[in-house]
């Protein structure tokens, strides 16, 4: 790791930073100079093959974030049955990690429909993952918020104004957030 056992001894601060004197001169010495950086958190994100489920761990920070087509029937807020299998998956997160905290739970739709119509929607389907959670990990406080088509995290439309069906069904989601 370290070249030499000094190197190691000086950034220890066990060593003065100087130099034995030259040949019938002074001892050398050098300013200590402060390192510093930015410390960055490191974040993961891990997702099945067709990412429809997708879990990001950013420090302490937890998001677990389904896409609205494996828990929903188009335009409807009723779990479908495979919709418990995936929500299974959750709630052992949330029993290992999130236990006597807080858990979000945030809908998500794409653009199509009213604004007012797409704000319900979301807020229902998030209340019916709350619900499903709630029998699985009793104990535990969630806050659910519906927000309809803001925050996309992809175009609802082509660059030429065509629909975009890829990145629609992207924005139909419902995200599980917590501090671990």
């Amino acid at each position: 790791m370290y070249r030499s056992l000094s190197a190691a001894a000086l950034l220890l601060g066990l060593l003065e930073p100087t130099q034995p004197p030259l040949e019938g001169g002074e001892p050398v010495t050098a300013p200590v100079l402060d390192l510093g950086g930015k410390v960055l958190d490191i974040g993961e994100r891990i997702s099945n093959l067709d990412e429809s489920v997708t879990d990001e761990t950013s420090g302490t920070q937890r998001r677990i974030i389904f896409a609205a087509d494996v828990l929903f029937a188009f335009d409807k807020a009723t779990l479908t049955g495979k919709a418990r299998s995936r929500l299974e998956l959750a709630a052992a997160s949330l029993k290992a990690e999130a236990a006597g905290k807080p858990v979000e739970i945030d809908g998500y739709t794409d653009a199509k429909g009213s604004g007012s119509y797409n704000l319900a929607l979301s807020r229902r389907r998030a209340q019916a993952v709350r619900d499903a959670l709630g029998k699985l990990v009793p104990g535990v406080t969630f806050t659910v918020a519906g927000h309809g088509e803001a925050d996309p995290v992809a175009p609802n439309a082509l660059p030429d104004g065509g629909d975009n069906p890829g990145g629609r069904a992207k924005n139909r989601r419902v995200e599980i957030s917590f501090t671990r």
